[in-house]
This record gives structure tokens, sequence and C-alpha cells, in this order.
């Protein structure tokens, strides 16, 4: 038996006949979830999870119907991912309630009892536990075997990270439980990387109704926000495609492969992070107060945006500054008038342009004037630049 095992029984033991947790036997989150599962009165004899009635666990279910819906997805690629291996893949709400759960028919639906949805998982009821754990913490834990708190999760190895909206408020959790202790190791990562796509899901859903939003108010905006929302929507299918492939690749042990892949799927949502966050600046129609921003970090943010944009026209952009200038304004309409800038200096320079960017301080240094210089690829004459330029007060000290 593993040392960190053998101490988590050793502390189980001690507990049941003494009531103290031993700390030194336990690790951090462990000995924290103890703590708050004692002092909640959780039963570490219980060999089954309490659960809702049939009725209020329809209820539930309909009540959360559309994280059930999001997350389904990718309870078949992590389920896939496992394959062969006992395992279950598990939704809970934020209190802990069970919504979903599927894996292998031995482990969901065999002859020993597993948690079912409308079971209760909440540290107060079930003790420490790869739902209620994650959830309590707000953190990725792993909870081992005897480090589960109630003797009936303890032939498990569970593993739980909580799901956050945009709001960065939690909304759930995703957990996988296997039997074998060597698989674990292959699927944390997979299992994180599912679950900041599943975030991604939730801001999709949000981008949509900011479309609405602004086709409603500001219907001359709309289309560029639309074209810049289908580029964002394809960053995150790419990393969807990605953890997929991975998925298999992981079922039949090819684990190199997968690791590369894996990589590139944690890159593309964080891409996606990024350039959401900019996108609802764009596409708010708040006014912000204003604030102290770097001036060149707004421009490259709607630069990096506008990428496949850029690359379909096939422009080049040539910045011409030397240091970050602070500026006095505020940040959606900062953002939105820098790309208004752009999609007037694109239609100038056409296919095959040129934008050329720089910044000049005016009136000893009050103000900063960013140009946006379009010249069209047939154009070579550098007089016939044709600028778009922002005027913007400099803030008086540097951020």
């Amino acid at each position: 038996m593993p040392h960190l095992e053998s101490d988590a029984v050793e502390a189980g033991r001690l507990y049941r006949t003494t009531g103290a947790i031993a700390s030194h036997k336990l690790r951090s989150p462990v000995y924290r979830a103890w703590e708050r599962s004692h002092l909640q009165g959780a039963n570490p004899l219980a060999l089954q999870a309490e659960q809702l009635s049939r009725r209020d666990t329809e209820h539930l279910l309909q009540r959360n119907n559309y994280l059930i819906d999001v997350v389904r997805p990718y309870f078949r690629m992590l389920s896939q991912a496992a394959g062969q291996e006992r395992h279950a893949i598990m939704l809970g709400d934020r209190q802990a309630i069970l919504l979903d759960v599927i894996g292998d028919e031995q482990t969901v639906n065999g002859p020993e009892p597993f948690p079912q949805p409308g079971s209760l998982l909440s540290e107060a009821v079930a003790g420490a536990n790869g739902i209620g754990t994650p959830l309590a913490e707000e953190n990725y834990v792993e909870i081992i075997s005897a480090e589960h708190f109630i003797e009936g999760f303890q032939p498990f190895i569970c593993q739980g990270i909580p799901l956050r909206n945009d709001k960065q408020e939690i909304v759930g959790v995703l957990s996988i439980s296997l039997r074998r202790a060597d698989a674990r190791k292959r699927l944390k990562e997979i299992l994180r990387c599912a679950s900041h796509a599943i975030e991604a899901e939730f801001a999709i859903a949000n981008l949509e109704t900011d479309v609405h939003r602004v086709l409603a108010s500001q219907p001359d905006e709309y289309e560029p926000l639309e074209e810049l929302r289908q580029d964002l929507i394809q960053v995150h299918q790419a990393a969807r495609l990605k953890l997929e492939v991975i998925s298999r690749m992981v079922a039949v042990n090819r684990w190199e492969y997968a690791a590369q892949l894996l990589k590139q799927a944690e890159q593309s949502i964080e891409i996606f992070r990024r350039r959401a966050h900019i996108w609802r600046n764009l596409a708010s129609l708040e006014t912000g107060s204003v604030q102290s921003l770097p001036l060149i970090e707004s421009i490259n943010d709607v630069i990096e945006i506008l990428s496949t944009e850029v690359a379909i026209r096939k422009i080049e952009i040539v910045a011409n500054w030397k240091e970050e200038i602070t500026v006095l304004a505020d940040p959606q309409t900062l953002l939105r008038n820098i790309l208004r800038c752009f999609f007037q200096a694109f239609e100038l320079a056409g296919q095959n342009g040129t934008i050329e960017l720089s910044i000049n301080k005016v009136q000893n240094a009050q103000f900063a004037q960013v140009n946006f210089m379009a010249s069209s690829a047939i154009n070579i004459d550098h007089s016939q630049l044709t600028p778009y330029s922002l005027c913007l007060s400099i803030a008086k000290t540097k951020l």
C-alpha cells in the first residue's frame, strides 16, 4: 500500500475510534475537507450517498437542463479517454447534488451502489469527495481512496474541478472517479482542459446574447462584431476537435501524441478566453469610467482579434512606436474607436494593402494622436497615404 494511502487509512482509523483528525497524516486539502466534514456532521461510516426523492430529482434536472446539455459532449470525450478502465464521469450542481453520471456498466449500474442523479454529495452529507470538496475548495482537488471521509467511497480515486461562468461564478462541478490509481494521471490534464472548454461554451452562449443586443441598438456595428464572433467560435471548435482526438489517443495509450494535442487545445482555449474578453468590451453598450489605460496594449488587443480578417484581406500592419503610452479613456469606447479606425483603413487599403500605425505626442505631450495610414497595394506613393486618427489625453502617471 502506498505511503500516502496507508497514512489516510490510519487517519481514518484514529478518527473513527477517537474523533480526532490526524493532520500530520493527511494532505492539506484533505485535512481541511475532513475538518469541514466533521464540523458539518458527516457520517464516516456511511456506505452510500443520500438521495433526493424521484420528484425532487426530476425538478432538479429540469432546472439544470442547460448545464447538462452543455456538458454532455465532454462527458462522452472523458469516458472515451478512460477506455477500458472502470470509471464514472459525474456532473454536480453548485450545491454538490449529482446531475448526471456516465461510465462503464459495472461501475455505474453494477451490484455495488454508486451515486445516481439526485445524490447529495456536499461535504456536510457525504464528507470529502470528488464533487463536494472541489466546490468547498473552489479549485481542482483529488481524493485518493481512503482519503474519502465516508467508507462507501473509498474504493475510488476521484478528481473534481469547479465549472465557472464568464463572471467567474461557480455553476457546477465536473468529476472523474476511477478504480485504478495509475490511470488517474493521464486523465487529470484532460479533465482540466475539458472544464475550460465547457466554460468557453458558456461564454459562447453569452456572445450570442450580446450579438442580439448590438443588432437591436447599434445595427451599423453588428456585421463586423458578428464576423469577429464567428472567428472566436472557430478557435473554440478547433480546441474541441483536438479534445475529441485526444480522448481516442489516450484510450489506446498513445499518450505522447495526445499530450502534444492537449497542449495545442489548451493554447486554443486560452486564446479564446482572451479574445472573448476583448470581444465583450467591444460589444458592450455600456460606457465605463475614464481611467488610465496602456494605449499600445489596447491597440494590440484589437489587432489580435482582427487576425483572421487581416489574413483574409492579406493586409500588412506595420507598427511604428518605441514605448508604451498611458492614456485617459473609457476602455470600451477606446476599443470601439480603435476597431472603427481599423475597418475604415481596411477598406482603403484593400486586398494586399498596408496599414502603418504611429503614435505622435502633441501640444507639449498632453495628447497622443494615433494614426492609421492606409495604402493600397497598387499605390506605392507614400505621399498619398490616407490617414485615420484618434486623439487621446495622456495620463500624467504611467501604469
